[in-house]
């Protein structure tokens, strides 16, 4: 009779994997035999380089990766990118890091902790890390750099760290671009967190992300810029994402799959900046796409309306990351708040 129960126990178990199987698999983003082959021919090409010059910082025990890149011509300021959740600083990507070189900022992107080649080891789930201290990761970062005053851009999670580090030191800012976030992810006043495209995501990740598989983990990378889509679909560039997908696991230190629970447990930390934005004095401009599939618009239209003289644009079709096709247009109004802020000729340095 034991022997039956445990044999109707392993038919059960594995009818629900089965099921769980398919279901991802048909739940998930297919590509078709055309992207399949370029996703093959990308991953035979020769790496480009990826960063500028690059360096570490320390807050306390926490070591911070960064890189710099630097106009061929006069400074006009600092622009440091502040980069969501589980994502690494190469996720701000060349096209738009470029016109901001050509317009005369020294562009500094960080990896938050937790990602890419800054530490992930300093998670502590009985008392996790905050946003106040990832916001002193970035001035960590503009310390060894000795930068007194920077432009600060952050979007999603990076948008929260942004606001932290102008609220909390404001003289250490010339400006704030909040990008694509929110003053509280639960604010019971705005539409809540779209549940199910984390779920898509999730899925897409089970599907593409659990092997180590170079081929997987590209279509796990372009699955995710997928789902992040506004109202206006477009296909990512193939060889683009294969590149930076296959810089970090061969040259960096690839994805930790803990990142996400352990940022998202800083924002839950943290909680609301309501109040405190209420009384923020730094220039500040909110970009929201008003298709935005993971933080809805109105989290933006709050953030602005909370923040004094805020700033505003507004993007139709715009998802939840920065696409080449509206790059220009987030590029050009920021480059506007900034040379409208009060700013040195050059980075000013400490003593």
């Amino acid at each position: 009779m034991f022997k039956k129960i445990v044999l109707i126990l392993a038919l059960l178990v594995a009818v629900l994997v089965a099921s769980l199987a398919v279901y991802i698999y048909t739940s998930s983003v297919e590509f078709t035999a055309e992207e399949e082959a370029r996703i093959e021919a990308a991953i035979q090409l020769p790496l480009q380089e990826q960063v500028g010059e690059v360096g570490y910082a320390m807050n306390d025990e926490t070591r911070i990766w960064y890189d710099v890149q630097t106009p061929k011509d006069s400074i006009r300021g600092t622009l440091i990118l502040i980069m969501g959740l589980s994502a690494d600083a190469l996720a701000w990507p060349n096209f738009f890091i470029e016109p901001l070189l050509t317009a005369g900022y020294q562009v500094v992107r960080l990896d938050n902790r937790g990602v890419g080649m800054s530490d992930w080891d300093d998670f502590d789930p009985e008392n996790p890390y905050s946003l106040s201290d990832m916001a002193n990761d970035v001035l960590a970062v503009m310390d060894t750099l000795k930068l007194k005053k920077a432009h600060i851009c952050g979007v999603s999670l990076g948008g929260m760290i942004g606001q932290t580090l102008c609220i909390e030191h404001p003289e250490r800012t010339f400006s704030l671009i909040s990008m694509m976030s929110t003053p509280w992810i639960m604010d019971p006043e705005l539409p809540e967190l779209n549940m199910n495209c984390f779920k898509q995501i999730g899925i897409n990740t089970i599907r593409y992300g659990l092997s180590s598989d170079e081929v997987n983990a590209v279509k796990m990378s372009l699955a995710i810029r997928t789902l992040l889509n506004g109202s206006q679909k477009y296909q990512p560039n193939i060889e683009r994402i294969a590149q930076l997908t296959l810089y970090n696991l061969r040259n960096r230190n690839g994805q930790n799959r803990q990142s996400g629970m352990q940022q998202s447990a800083a924002v839950e930390k943290s909680g609301s900046r309501i109040d405190a934005l209420k009384t923020l004095q730094t220039p500040t401009l909110v970009i929201h796409g008003k298709t935005d599939p993971l933080i809805p618009f109105e989290h933006g239209l709050k953030t602005a309306a909370l923040i004094p003289n805020a700033e505003t644009l507004w993007v139709d079709g715009l998802g939840h990351m920065i696409p080449e096709v509206y790059s220009d247009t987030i590029v050009s109004k920021m480059v506007e708040l900034m040379n409208a802020a009060s700013q040195p000729k050059k980075p000013l340095t400490l003593e």
